[in-house]
């Protein structure tokens, strides 16, 4: 069956949309059959059964918790079931770890990188390559091959350089590279979209169809609905670890899906009319420099003030990272200053993490599993990583391991964060319930001046209006807000001015009321 919006574009041919239906006649290229897996407190597949046939394209919706990822990393080989059959091409798979699925043919995009930040992009690529014989690995081949699929994917790719030096972006773009190189028969990306621009999700959905006209079966995650309607033939959708519907993507309407994932109304984010008042950061003719020479950033100046959010938009490497890092105190610019008004005296920056913190910047990083979280660690020492000053946690100089698990503990109740309790390791959270963690720590001391750095990418519909729903009531209390997003929907649900950053030039900020969603995409987008 041919989608009909990727048939206006050319994203499918007549020929996969015929050869997808063919196979529906003959064995799945996969079939899930009965899956299940519970974790501590946690039924996380209860009964799980698909199919997906060579040259398809498979959608998987469900909010976060719902069971996607587990079921994929069942199928990577990276957690092993408690019941049920998983068969690749009618022979039963063994999956135990993932080169036994790479074996098989199973690839894997994850949302979370699994990338070694100080090797180069071109040495990730080598690592656990089947196809290197010897004791020597073929760089100059590897390379080839990745240059190859890069220009498939229509993105540059510096196979030099170290990943610790890419943007989350960028970064994402290596792991759909590394997916890729090994030629799997079956394709799963996990929320593959979330960090990439609109033209670079437009090239993706065009390798994903020419690899589905080659046979390549592909599961794509994704909580975009924009996702599964653009480039997917049957979408299953999961809720409470259960499949609750499925059906061909060309019979469902939108408002299907909606019901679908979420079983009921979503609460609508309200949104009182910002009165500013004081700034509590004023940035001046930042600037910052890459290791090449070339300008991250290039004399950006703006102010933020309390009961006031503001957006900061702009396609993946074009400075806005790097900006947000350096007003959260993790990097140093090459010049510039930043004046923050929080609590107490005035601080002239840039200014260090632990000086911030300690004055009041709560911060959502935008890669929360390399700097907010560890998922080793109970949600109550997650709770204590940011206690750099913690009167009430360490009254007498000592930490109050007891008093953290109690604020944990309450948090977790008033966040609707699903865990059995404070102590159990953050891993065993779904990505949805780890943010609202950190959303819960940064907010628990009513800060004055909140970094917000894609606080809902890769969330779904009901945690991003819970998620949008705090910053405005932080907003409301009394805090700046600095937003980073690419959701331009995210800027006008919440911002009350906007900026872009565009080749390391900032555009604004200006209110939201006076600028159009069209002006804005033109800074994103316009000549550099």
């Amino acid at each position: 069956m041919i989608c009909r919006p990727c048939a206006s574009r050319g994203l499918r041919s007549p020929d996969a949309a015929a050869n997808a239906r063919a196979g529906q006649l003959s064995t799945p290229l996969l079939a899930v059959d009965g899956v299940s897996r519970r974790f501590p407190g946690v039924l996380a597949n209860d009964e799980v059964s698909l199919t997906l046939q060579r040259g398809e394209v498979l959608g998987l919706l469900g909010e976060n918790g719902a069971g996607k990822s587990t079921l994929m990393n069942i199928l990577a080989g990276i957690v092993s079931p408690d019941a049920g059959e998983i068969r690749v091409d009618g022979r039963v798979a063994d999956l135990r770890t993932p080169r036994h699925a790479a074996a098989a043919g199973i690839g894997m995009v994850h949302q979370h990188f699994t990338l070694i930040g100080a090797m180069s992009v071109c040495d990730n690529l080598a690592l656990g390559e089947r196809r290197v014989g010897g004791f020597l690995v073929d760089r100059g081949a590897i390379a080839r091959r990745a240059a190859a699929l890069a220009r498939e994917l229509r993105i540059e790719l510096d196979l030099d350089a170290q990943v610790d030096a890419l943007s989350v972006g960028q970064q994402q773009q290596v792991e759909i590279v590394k997916a890729l190189s090994g030629d799997p028969a079956i394709l799963i990306l996990d929320e593959p979209t979330a960090v990439l621009a609109p033209e670079e999700r437009a090239g993706l959905f065009d390798l994903l169809a020419r690899l589905a006209a080659k046979g390549t079966g592909v599961v794509l995650i994704s909580h975009r609905l924009e996702d599964i309607m653009a480039c997917c033939d049957r979408v299953v959708v999961l809720r409470h670890g259960r499949v609750v519907g499925s059906g061909a993507v060309a019979g469902l309407a939108r408002d299907d899906l909606i019901r679908m994932v979420i079983g009921d109304e979503i609460v609508p984010v309200e949104r009182a009319p910002a009165v500013p008042g004081e700034a509590v950061l004023s940035v001046q003719d930042l600037v910052l420099h890459r290791a090449n020479g070339t300008p991250a950033i290039d004399g950006a100046s703006f102010t933020v003030h309390r009961h006031e959010i503001v957006a900061l938009c702009g396609v993946e490497g074009n400075g806005q990272s790097e900006l947000v890092q350096i007003v959260a105190g993790m990097q140093s610019p090459d010049g510039g200053t930043i004046d923050y008004r929080l609590r107490g005296s005035p601080l002239i920056g840039p200014q260090g993490v632990a000086t911030l913190r300690q004055h009041g910047v709560a911060h959502i990083a935008e890669d929360r599993l390399r700097h907010a979280v560890l998922g080793d660690l109970s949600l109550a020492d997650n709770w204590l990583l940011t206690a750099l000053f913690p009167r009430a946690l360490a009254p007498h100089g000592w930490l109050d391991r007891a008093e953290a698990a109690r604020q944990c503990t309450a948090a977790l109740r008033q966040f609707d964060i699903k865990a059995r309790d404070a102590m159990v390791p953050l891993a065993h959270l779904s990505g949805g319930n780890q943010q609202k963690l950190v959303l819960a720590r940064e907010l628990h001391d009513e800060p004055p001046l909140v970094i917000a750095a894609h606080p809902t990418r890769g969330l779904d519909a009901r945690t991003i209006a819970f998620v949008q729903g705090q910053l405005l009531q932080a907003r409301d209390r009394g805090a700046g807000v600095l937003l980073l997003t690419a959701d331009l929907d995210e800027v006008w649900a919440l911002a009350d001015r906007v900026m872009v950053m565009s080749a390391g030039r900032l555009h604004g900020p200006v209110p939201v009321g006076s600028t159009s969603r069209h002006q804005v995409g033109h800074w994103m987008t316009g000549p550099r």
